[in-house]
């Protein structure tokens, strides 16, 4: 499973697509600690909250049965600076022991069913 402390690196990578400050990627709530902020960040992202999270290096048979999980994924982020701006792409890699959790996200964000 993935831990903690690789979310966090996920989530302050991610985040410096847009030099914001950290409130403009996760709900406005009290946090008891910087890294609370930065998991609930990591979570967002990988749920779709801002944009379509899918694995990219999947493997799948010819019916679409998922044959090896993703460990790599990509996210279109859309540019809210600069809305005329095409999408910054964000990849992140997740190695961890096949948990079905990449299948989840992957089988989410192909279909779009977020």
């Amino acid at each position: 499973m993935i831990t903690d402390k690789q979310k966090i690196e996920i989530a302050i990578s991610f985040m410096q697509l847009h030099p914001t400050t950290v409130s403009a990627w996760s709900p406005d709530k009290e946090y008891e600690s910087d890294d609370e902020q930065h998991l609930s960040i990591y979570d967002n992202l990988i749920m779709g909250v801002y944009g379509d999270c899918y694995g990219i290096n999947a493997e799948y048979d010819e019916d679409g049965e998922l044959l090896t999980e993703a460990t790599e994924f990509e996210i279109e982020v859309v540019q809210f600076e600069t809305p005329n701006d095409p999408p910054e792409k964000f990849t992140f890699e997740i190695y961890t022991e096949p948990t079905e959790f990449s299948k989840f996200i992957e089988d989410h964000g192909k279909n779009g069913n977020w």
